[in-house]
């Protein structure tokens, strides 16, 4: 028993139980999306929900969609229940015919306010004010920036993007949009703009 005992202690130091889920940028969410939807949940099964959407920021498809129930894990739970009238914002990638899946599971689904304003634990968005900045920013970005390379790399380490845009547009568009700024200014900074 003190062999096992000391064994466990001598060893302990080396196991990593810190888990940290892999966060991909807006930038990169927004580029890999299939589908960019507003609109609220109109029902909610075991694996998967019924979504009507009122309002298309990317993509096209039925006005009512499936999509898949993400598993929460230790490092990237959902930030409230999943339930009939709860507005969304989704960014989605098509995994069969009708069916859906948010990006990066907690990335790819956020929660509105009835104000139309994020919900307070959606950390890195809880500066702006509401979800029609963050759609104007979104379909700003989408106008101006179009992603290249594989974008399903883990390390994403050949994705760049490319500007139909001169540097004094995209300047006052950032003036327009914070969320459109955010994204210009915070996360392209990681990757190549030709």
């Amino acid at each position: 028993m003190k062999l096992f005992v000391c064994l466990f202690l001598f060893l302990s130091p080396t196991l990593n139980f810190d888990f940290k889920k892999n966060i991909l940028s807006y930038s990169i969410v927004i580029s890999k999306a299939d589908l960019i939807v507003d609109g609220t949940i109109s029902n909610v099964s075991k694996d998967r929900y019924e979504f009507t959407i009122s309002q298309f920021i990317k993509g096209k498809s039925d006005s009512k969609i499936n999509v898949t129930i993400w598993k929460e894990w230790m490092c990237d739970g959902r930030v409230s229940d999943l339930k009939k009238g709860q507005k969304l914002l989704l960014f989605l990638e098509k995994t069969s015919k009708s069916v859906y899946y948010p990006i990066n599971e907690s990335t790819g689904e956020l929660f509105l306010e009835k104000d139309n304003s994020p919900s307070p634990s959606m950390y890195r968005l809880e500066r702006f004010p509401n979800g029609t900045v963050i759609k104007k920013g979104i379909k700003m970005f989408l106008e101006t920036y179009q992603a290249y390379g594989n974008l399903n790399d883990r390390f994403l380490q050949n994705v760049y993007f490319q500007s139909n845009k001169s540097i004094f547009e995209i300047y006052k568009m950032k003036e327009d949009n914070k969320f459109f700024k955010y994204l210009v200014d915070n996360e392209m900074q990681y990757y190549t703009v030709k």
